[in-house]
């Protein structure tokens, strides 16, 4: 049986209405939802005033279509995960894979992002209960699995991720908790590949993989967002491709310029909607291949106790690609604000990370220095 509510004063419907309940010394709000149904909620408060201004936000909220925070409660990491596959699957995302589960259902995975070990951790647990608390807790236990920093960054990210995509479908009022990083501090790599180097570098690697390798060397794009690049996306007659948010790191669209050399060899390319722009076919071997053949890296074979066999590579990456890339813009005169709108960098702090200082650099900026005294003491 409902609880009796006392008002004071009967207000209009549509205004919703404040009063206590028996046994409560705090003031209550009831209100309707978009779909009609009523909410009721305690304001933790003794004082009218409180009440009604809580009751103002609640209005204004499900004017703006917010959902109220007992729908919240509703939310599970399960719902979450749905979501994040649907928007893989309507913007074409990635690949995703199908696992027959033991009870005889099928669940989708997106290719190489691992959700199984989000599903084993969060499964279950409602949208308001994963709070800072929460992720640090998920954030040790990965960590007592030797598990490395990075890979603990990319799981917390994709867990970010599926609350942004959340709030946003279903126009929630939530305060997104703050998400505990692992700090990498002191695991940056430096390395970086010279435009002569680069040049040595390309006549190695295979013809299908040349414009891929070509735009992470130009464009300063990471590896995964390039693999995900869809033909509908680049525009050749102003040669431009534009990225959605959905796609970048930041979670901010990306338009991409193209070379003319890029450009070229895309127009050569066969064009099938909704196909990846970049064919990466066994792209990590013949890059670590071509590398070795240019001088810039080395393969060593290596052998276990138990005798398994393996081969180890040390060398430039495709990473380093991404800071040569931000280094030869900086170098080459761009403005350090249109590099980092290239690069997608947010914060000036990462950027400068990126663009490395090499000993040359060093070398001529004391020779310029020289310069500069000679000519002041000659005045």
């Amino acid at each position: 049986m409902a609880m009796k509510k006392t008002s004071t004063k009967k207000r209009e419907r549509g205004q919703g209405s404040i009063g206590k309940v028996p046994g409560s010394r705090f003031f209550y709000i009831w209100y309707y939802d978009n779909a009609g149904k009523q909410h009721r909620e305690s304001t933790g408060s003794e004082l009218r005033s409180v009440a009604q201004e809580l009751l103002n936000q609640r209005l204004a909220a499900m004017g703006r279509g917010e959902k109220s925070p007992t729908e919240i409660k509703s939310i599970r990491y399960e719902d979450m995960r749905q979501i994040l596959i649907e928007n893989y699957r309507e913007k074409k995302i990635g690949k995703l894979v199908e696992e027959n589960q033991a009870d005889g259902t099928v669940k989708v995975y997106p290719y190489k992002r691992n959700l199984k070990v989000l599903d084993e951790f969060f499964a279950g647990m409602r949208l308001d209960q994963m709070d800072t608390d929460v992720f640090r807790a998920f954030r040790k236990k990965r960590r007592d699995e030797n598990i490395d920093d990075s890979t603990i960054n990319r799981n917390l990210s994709l867990v970010r991720r599926m609350m942004n995509l959340t709030i946003r479908e279903k126009k929630l009022q939530f305060a997104k908790p703050y998400f505990p990083m692992v700090s990498e501090a002191g695991k940056v790599r430096k390395g970086f590949v010279t435009p002569e180097q680069f040049h040595k570098l390309m006549p190695q690697m295979p013809s299908h993989l040349k414009p891929y390798t070509l735009f992470l060397y130009e464009d300063v794009s990471r590896t995964t967002a390039a693999k995900d690049i869809r033909w509908p996306w680049v525009d050749l007659r102003e040669g431009i491709i534009e990225i959605p948010e959905e796609i970048t790191k930041t979670g901010d669209p990306q338009t991409i310029p193209l070379s003319d050399e890029l450009l070229n060899m895309l127009k050569k390319q066969f064009r099938q909607d909704d196909a990846p722009v970049f064919d990466t076919t066994n792209f990590r071997k013949e890059f670590q291949k071509a590398c070795v053949a240019a001088g810039l890296g080395k393969i060593t074979k290596m052998i276990s106790a138990k005798g398994y066999k393996w081969e180890k590579y040390e060398g430039v990456t495709p990473h380093d690609f991404r800071r040569s890339g931000i280094r030869n813009m900086v170098r080459a005169g761009v403005p350090e604000k249109i590099a980092m709108s290239i690069s997608g960098h947010k914060t000036r702090a990462v950027f400068d990370r990126y663009n490395i200082t090499s000993t040359d650099d060093v070398k001529d900026a004391i020779k310029t220095v020289s310069r500069y005294n000679k000519r002041k003491a000659r005045k």
